[in-house]
Parts: structure tokens; sequence; C-alpha cells
């Protein structure tokens, strides 16, 4: 209402701006309970997301079952975690081992004469040396040594050399007596290949092989099962039975056993019933009614009043494998008085550690004979599928509905109020006219009685 009648009625003395105002809201009442059923609408969609939601969480779950992996889950364990450490994947072959650790993998390491300092000289030949090396396997790496080139200056030379293969260059102090500095050889890596061999010294200064001495072995060494391994690390070692990995720690005998583990497969059958039942709560409540008789939001929403009898159904299915599994309800599954569901864990875990296989083809589904049995696991996936799927599924093609009812009530809003503004406009117009023709009346009204009573005062006289 614009604000030009603000004022409207003073003129007449009448409450015209009160009577347009009344008059107005009268004619506003069908567009308020379009308001109210948008409102409802978007309340209605609000509870479509959560079922919806609730129903994706149940179908992952489901979805998780139709997976072989899911029924290869695997644990690890050795006696002694000191001597080795051990990571199991999943669907390696469930076995127990004996190891012997003899040897940890050792890095490569050659020791310098001991000299004064740290600025000994180590090339006094009055002329330029070459020192070559190699790591391996790998080419030689020479290095010109200037003449006065000192011990450090040396470490410096291998340490920032471009064509360094993987040699640490360190000048420690020993302690011992005048001489105890010395220049340190590391390999970077440990075992054969980062072997250090020093094939050209220096006439002044030279080397001495420490690790590997010899040719004792830097590579780790272990025997399983009587056989004997040979690695060049000693951690993420992948290679010597399929799906374990093993971290050696020190030498020494261990047993390891590679064993089922079920704790996936029964967090999925547990995650896909805790999910429905959820679901099944929450469209029992939003489809009937709140503790004063009024509707909750889903109540005249047939799917959803629909929605927990169907879950408890699907749930309900039998698929008979030859098997002792049957149904949900010989893994626990059971339905409540008050309409929910719920597992009975004791008797999950009875069935997985005394019937897994059984288990197993009745989830999964098996070939009986010559025809495909469907699991309980994918019949469930493709039930909530219907419901779930974008377009198509029951609650996504509910909330299409209730957003294209939300559009069309704000295309009738707007064109209820552009009648309405319209119809104002024009009344507004017409109650000013009149309250100008009552005022101008009052006006006459009150100059003629005034004009009256001057009349009369002058008769009486």
């Amino acid at each position: 209402m614009s604000g030009s009648i603000s004022v409207l009625g003073l003129g007449s003395g009448l409450e015209l701006q009160n009577i347009l105002e009344q008059l107005r809201k009268a004619d506003e009442a069908p567009i308020e309970r379009l308001k109210t059923e948008q409102t409802k609408l978007k309340e209605q969609i609000s509870a479509f997301d959560e079922l919806t939601s609730g129903l994706l969480n149940a179908k992952g779950h489901a979805l998780n079952l139709t997976l072989d992996s899911t029924y290869l889950g695997r644990s690890v364990s050795v006696t002694d975690e000191t001597v080795l450490t051990a990571s199991v994947g999943t669907g390696a072959t469930v076995a127990s081992r004996q190891i012997e650790v003899s040897q940890l993998a050792q890095t490569s390491s050659w020791e310098g004469a001991g000299v004064t300092g740290e600025d000994a000289v180590v090339n006094s030949s009055g002329a330029d040396q070459t020192f070559t090396y190699r790591v391996g396997s790998g080419d030689a790496v020479s290095l010109t040594v200037a003449n006065g080139t000192t011990l450090q200056g040396l470490a410096d030379l291998i340490n920032n050399d471009a064509t360094n293969p993987g040699v640490t260059a360190s000048v420690i102090n020993d302690g011992s007596g005048a001489t105890p500095y010395r220049l340190v050889l590391t390999a970077n890596n440990t075992g054969e290949s980062g072997r250090i061999a020093i094939d050209g010294q220096l006439s002044g200064y030279t080397f001495t092989e420490k690790t590997g001495a010899s040719g004792a072995s830097l590579n780790a060494q272990l025997t399983i099962d009587g056989i004997t391994y040979q690695r060049e690390k000693n951690t993420g070692i992948n290679d010597i039975f399929s799906g374990v990995t093993l971290n050696l720690n020190k030498a020494g005998n261990v047993s390891l056993s590679v064993s089922s583990d079920n704790t996936g497969l029964k967090d999925a059958i547990k995650g896909m019933v805790e999910e429905i039942n959820k679901v099944i709560t929450s469209s029992r409540e939003k489809s009937g009614y709140d503790k004063d008789g009024n509707p909750n939001t889903l109540q005249s929403v047939s799917s959803a009043k629909r929605l927990a009898y169907e879950l408890v159904d699907i749930l309900s299915e039998q698929v008979k494998t030859g098997g002792s599994i049957t149904s949900m309800s010989d893994l626990g599954l059971k339905v409540n008085r008050d309409g929910s569901i719920s597992l009975d864990e004791n008797t999950l875990d009875k069935a997985l550690s005394q019937n897994y296989e059984d288990v197993k083809k009745f989830l999964l589904g098996t070939t009986d004979g010559t025809q495909e049995i469907t699991g309980f696991a994918e019949s469930v996936n493709d039930s909530l599928r219907s419901y779930t799927v974008p377009g198509t599924g029951v609650f996504p093609g509910e909330k299409t509905a209730a957003e294209t009812r939300i559009k069309d009530i704000d295309t009738n809003i707007a064109s209820a109020n552009e009648r309405l503004n319209k119809k104002y406009a024009v009344l507004e117009k017409q109650f000013a006219e009149l309250d100008s023709f009552l005022s101008k009346m009052n006006q006459m009204s009150t100059y003629l009685k005034s004009q009256f009573n001057s009349l009369s005062g002058k008769t009486e006289k």
C-alpha cells in the first residue's frame, strides 16, 4: 500500500485508512494460504532430503556387501614385534610363517686415517691427485683433489659433487689421542646396491673399509619356512609373500600369522541395518501426528507413510542358496514391537564364525546348477536405488514435484499481488476522493450551522 493514503480520513473524520487495510487483508487471505502451503512444501523438501540421505547411507553399506573385497579382510599377528612388524592387505593368503631374521640390511662405510684436525692437509704432494670411487655396480666417479686440500675440503668436494652417486662424507672426532679427526664415507642406501668401492686413493690419505669389509654382505638376511631371502632394505619388504609387508627391527625368531578378519564385513552389515532403522524411525515420525494430534510434515505423502513397511519387507526377503543362512533373521535381525529393527550381535558373530561361507553366499549370491542366485546385498542395493536415484527415484521425484509446486505458487502469488495492487490503487483513489468530498461536506455543514446560529441569535434580540 502506498504512503499517499497514510493520512486518509483526516478530512472526513472517518477511519478510511483502517477500512482500506482491513479490505486488503481480507483479499490477501488466499495469498497467505499459498504462502503457508509453500512453507509446508519447503519443510517437505527438507524431509525428503533427510530420508534420501539416510537411504543413501544404507545403500552404501549394501553396496559394500556386494563387493568381493569386503569378504577378504585379513589381520596379521607377530609373536615378537621387537624383531619385526608386519602389515597385511586385503586378500592375503591365510597362513602361519616361521621367520628368522639373521641380519639387518646395513649401509656401506669407509673410514679414513686419523689426523690432527679438520684443517689437516690430505694432499701435500705438490700436485693435483685423483680420488676415484663407485657405488654398487655404478660408474666410477673421479674427483680432482688439488694440492693443499684439507680433510674438510675433501669432504666438501665429495658432498658437493653433482655426480655423487649416493655417498655422504663426514668429518668426525672419535676422541682418540692426538689424531682423532677422520673422514668417514657412508652410503645413503642400505644393501649391496649401496656398497662403496674405492678404486683410487690419495697417496697421503687412505681409507679402510669398515661395514661390509672382506665382502661381508650388506643385505638383510631372513629365513622363512626354511628358505633364505636377502633384501637390500629393512622396511617395506612386500615381495616375499603376497599381501604381507615386513619391517625388520633386529635379529631374532618370530612366528607370523595371517588370519581372516570379518570386522569390515560385520561393520557393513551393522551399518546397513542401523541406517535403515534410522530411516524407518524418521519416516514414521514425519508421516504421523505430533503429541497434540496435528499432522507432521509428511503426513499427507503416501510414499513416506509406506516407506517403513516397505523397508521391513526388503530386509525380510529370503535368499535360498542351499546353505543354512537364508534371511537376515539368521544373522540376528529383529523387528521390534514399535516397528523399528535391531541386530543381535551375538547371533551375527556366531553366524560369521560358524557359517561364514553360508553367510557369504547369502549376501553375495551364488550359482545353483545352471542359474545365478542374486545375493541379498545386491537385492537391497537395487531396492534402495529405486528410492534414491536422481530423477526417477521415489523421493527425488517427490522433491522435484514439491519444487515445481513452489515455483507455481511463486507465480500465483506474484499474479495475485499484481491484481490486488491495481485494485487497491483504484480504491485508494476513490477513498481519497470520498475523503475530500466528505471534508467539503463537513466544511459546508459547519458553515451552514454557523449561519443558522447567527440568524437565530439576531431574532432572539
